[in-house]
């Protein structure tokens, strides 16, 4: 009978540090109070594995990964935490990251452009997706990995990955010329995409909207108009792009155009001024930059599990 007992807990405990091998830890989540992962309820902190669903109830949660990154959860949030992504299935989460770590929510994909990059996100009523650039430079892409935005520190935009799914691609900004191609450069999404149509070199230099069908990274142009006159000459230096003649007003007009570029990006909060990807956005007024979601977030160092 001893034998028998010792034989099964043997057994266990080698059942238990393979399961370990095949699962390695990847990290610890802390929390100020109580939570679950995979629907167990924890109290402060625990280990996390390969593929953990972590789940907050009044307090947010902060994951520490072993590769450096960062990943937070608001109050009434939940994700699937992996070694390379965290996928955001409820409520809203931040990342702190300057690599190829991702956040998965929806279809998109949230990642971190530049050091110190904090993008926080969060997802909204009717199947948005709000994200915000706290610091550094953010990317987001589609399912397939096309780039839908490219957002500066301080920007806030509102995506939804449905609406523009039966939509052409629409973009609107500056119209260059780079490498003998054409390119624009949307404002709202900062997206620079190649485009091949009719009538082009005739607005070269100007703000236009143009809407088609993307064919290998290219826009096929269907429509294409003026919104506004000249004001590409900044943009175009920052590329390293032509502007051609519609630009010649002059580095001061360059500049005040550009503030009225920003300003009328930033004034279109809950209008869609960009279909990218299948993916609609629009802009917002910045309240997810702006709520205190992560507030009473506090270290703890003494493990539960």
């Amino acid at each position: 009978m001893i034998q028998l007992t010792t034989r099964a807990t043997f057994t266990l405990i080698l059942a238990g540090a393979l399961c370990q091998a095949t699962n390695p830890a990847i990290g610890l989540v802390v929390t100020n109070g109580p939570f679950q992962v995979n629907s167990a309820r924890v109290q402060g902190n625990a280990t996390v594995f390969e593929g953990n669903t972590i789940e907050t109830a009044k307090a947010p949660s902060q994951l520490r990964l072993n590769t450096g990154v960062q990943v937070r959860l608001a109050s009434e949030s939940r994700a699937k935490v992996y070694g390379q992504r965290t996928i955001l299935e409820k409520g809203t989460g931040q990342l702190e990251s300057s690599g190829s770590y991702q956040l998965e929510a929806r279809t998109l994909r949230i990642s971190g452009a530049a050091p110190h990059s904090v993008a926080r996100v969060q997802l909204s009523g009717g199947g948005t997706v709000v994200v915000a650039a706290m610091a550094g430079a953010v990317r987001v892409t589609n399912a397939s990995g096309l780039l839908v935005a490219a957002m500066d520190p301080g920007r806030e935009l509102s995506f939804d990955p449905e609406a523009g799914a039966s939509a052409p691609t629409r973009l609107s900004g500056c119209l260059l010329q780079k490498d003998n191609k054409f390119i624009v450069v949307d404002q709202a999404t900062n997206v620079t995409m190649g485009v091949e149509g009719a009538g082009l070199d005739k607005l070269l230099g100007n703000r236009v909207e143009v809407s088609g069908a993307v064919e290998n990274d290219i826009l096929r142009v269907a429509s294409v108009k003026q919104i506004a006159k000249g004001g590409c000459a900044a943009v175009a230096k920052k590329i390293g792009a032509a502007a051609g003649a519609a630009s010649a007003a002059g580095a001061a007009g360059a500049a005040g155009a550009a503030a009225g570029t920003a300003g009328a990006a930033a004034g279109v909060a809950g209008a869609t001024v960009a279909i990218v990807g299948g993916v609609a956005v629009a802009g917002t007024v910045g309240g997810l930059a702006a709520a205190e979601t992560f507030s009473g977030n506090e270290s703890n160092t003494s493990t539960s599990r």
